[in-house]
């Protein structure tokens, strides 16, 4: 068993971290990102996880709304990481705006991401493994 496996196994049963659906750019055979008629890239579904949300660095948090800023995403990840994935995090959408590491065993990976207007739906291709 992986660590990353290990991880994930133990974060099903720890309420602070929730499930996440992670999903990077479609690609055709030629590795070129497939895009809309609009010309936006289009998603696959690349792993089901967990995650965990870190609010410490936020400065635009404010009570009594959904919240829309940036935040801290810790995920549990064997994969390499991606700049251009979109996570899918406690019902919402987030894009990813910096890689801010990986641990020294290769089971998770923290990213620093923005909450996707719900008013911009993130076009999935692929929502199954």
């Amino acid at each position: 068993m992986t660590y990353a496996a290990t991880l994930k196994r133990a974060a099903r049963h720890n309420p602070a971290w929730k499930p996440v659906s992670v999903y990077t750019v479609a690609v055709d055979e030629q590795g070129r990102g497939i895009t809309d008629a609009a010309g936006i890239f289009e998603y696959d579904l690349s792993e089901e996880t967990y995650g965990l949300r870190d609010f410490t660095r936020d400065d635009t948090f404010i009570i009594d709304t959904n919240y829309s800023g940036d935040a801290d995403l810790t995920i549990i990840s064997e994969a390499q990481p991606d700049d251009r994935a979109v996570i899918l995090y406690d019902g919402i959408f987030y894009q990813v705006t910096e890689i801010r590491g990986t641990d020294a065993m290769g089971g998770t990976i923290k990213y620093r991401v923005q909450a996707v207007p719900t008013d911009q739906p993130v076009p999935i291709r692929n929502n199954s493994l």
